[in-house]
Order: C-alpha cells, then structure tokens, then sequence
C-alpha cells in the first residue's frame, strides 16, 4: 500500500475518492462560462445601456460625486489655507459681537489695517453684532460642540 506522505493517506483510496467523485459529476461541466462583454458593467440597468447612455451616465455620477465631495460632511472642515483664515475671521468676528475678551485686540488690528479710513472698524463691528457679518463655519461649530 502506497502512503502520500503530505496527507498522509493511502494513494489508492484517494484514487477510489476521485473516480467516485467523477461518477457523480459526469463528464460534462456543470455550467457554462459565459462570455465577457470588452466593458465592465455591474448592474443589469448599466448593461442595456447604450455607449451614449453609459458616457452619460457616468458622466452624472461623477459630477454628483464630486459634488459630494464638495458639500460639508457632519465631520470637520478640511484643514487648508483657506479654511484656516474663515475660522479666524468667524472667531474675529464673534468676539466682535459679542464684546468678549480679546474684541479690543480685533479692534486694534483693524484700526491698523484701515488707518486711513477711521470709521471702518466701527462699522465692521457694528455689522458683526447687526449679523450683517456672519460667521461662515458657525453651524460646524454648533454641532460639534
């Protein structure tokens, strides 16, 4: 009796196990390969689809995802450049409405900035506190907190 050292067995019974095995499957496969189309579509819809369609369609669902992307998530602000002077400026302007510590500093550094125009910083106080002037990354804020 032979042994397979790697599953330790004997050779014939595993031959026996095979033939039996092809017995019960027969000699034909059991499904069809099917043909690959050259385009990889997943959905049943996208496959019906015309090329015009299918450019157009994808053509949708790029622009909704980019748009996406775009768009505020729940999560924070990407942190960039631009992001990080809107922040500054909201809590620029928060302090300015609401005369917390620190409004005197703001105050101050506008004056430098509009040296020659003297009622500027007024009225961008003023518009702070009015809400003409409003925080761009508030609601962010709000619902983080």
């Amino acid at each position: 009796m032979k042994m397979n050292p790697a599953i330790e067995e004997d050779v014939d019974k595993l031959d026996d196990d095979l033939e039996l095995l092809k017995e019960l499957l027969g000699d034909e496969p059991a499904l069809e390969p099917k043909a690959k189309s050259a385009v990889k579509r997943n959905a049943v819809a996208i496959a019906n689809m015309t090329d015009v369609e299918f450019k157009a369609y994808k053509a949708q669902k790029q622009a909704s995802r980019r748009a996406s992307l775009k768009a505020p998530s729940s999560g924070s602000v990407k942190f960039d450049a631009a992001s990080t002077r809107e922040a500054l400026a909201d809590a620029a302007l928060l302090l300015l409405a609401t005369g917390a510590p620190g409004a005197d500093a703001v105050m101050a550094y506008l004056s430098k900035i509009y040296h020659d125009q003297v009622g500027a910083p007024l009225a961008i106080r003023s518009w702070a506190k009015s809400g003409k002037l409003k925080p761009k990354l508030l609601h962010i804020a709000c619902k983080s907190s």
